[in-house]
């Protein structure tokens, strides 16, 4: 029993510590944000938040797992690519503005590990572009089952030309509302949608005529 209590105040602690983290890292990104820091909005001692994790790079490692989970959970259930880039682009890529939802909110300072390449060996980094490829690929298996009746070869094409816009589209939109821009982000993701399902539309059209 005495084992199990301490196992939960532990998972606690850490649960704590990634919700201080990822509010800061928030406000003040990878490279403002110290383990000082950490410790004092989790109130915890900051031994307590270096014996869950040695370093920075550690502790940022674990929000970006984290931040994927919750990201995997809102996502499971989205539909075509309308309804994916509404998400991506209206809900998560607005988030950027503000601390509404700051789990969406964190995936603007992944790009700057993307830009950073003086960060080239930090482990946070690397997970983030580990990370980056796992949700290209979600999103490229959901777009392909958009297309039935296509065959392998052109769905699968196209599925993947249609994530690498998806996403172009929603990196753009992060930096907009971070920098603050007055954007409908709503509407432009309808915007987006409207052009994507239109290449598509021109796509399977040059693949029935041929």
């Amino acid at each position: 029993m005495a084992r199990r209590k301490t196992h939960q105040a532990s998972e606690t602690s850490r649960q704590a510590i990634l919700e201080a983290v990822l509010s800061r890292a928030v406000e003040a990104g990878y490279e403002g944000t110290t383990m000082a820091d950490v410790a004092r909005a989790s109130g915890l001692p900051i031994g307590s938040v270096y014996w869950h994790f040695q370093n920075k790079e550690q502790l940022f490692v674990a929000l970006l797992d984290y931040c994927f989970e919750v990201w995997k959970q809102t996502n499971t259930s989205t539909g075509g690519m309308r309804d994916l880039l509404r998400h991506s682009i209206s809900q998560s890529a607005a988030a950027s503005a503000s601390l509404a939802d700051p789990a969406a909110a964190f995936w603007s300072i992944g790009l700057v590990f993307a830009f950073e390449r003086r960060l080239q060996d930090n482990l946070a980094r690397q997970r983030y572009l580990a990370i980056r490829e796992e949700m290209f690929q979600f999103v490229t298996s959901q777009l392909r089952a958009s297309y039935p009746g296509v065959p392998e070869p052109v769905a699968t094409q196209l599925a993947h030309d249609m994530a690498v816009m998806g996403r172009a589209l929603t990196d753009g939109f992060r930096v907009a509302a971070a920098a603050g821009d007055d954007t409908d982000f709503t509407r432009y993701a309808d915007l987006a949608a409207d052009a994507l399902e239109a290449l598509v539309a021109a796509r399977l059209k040059e693949y029935t005529d041929a």
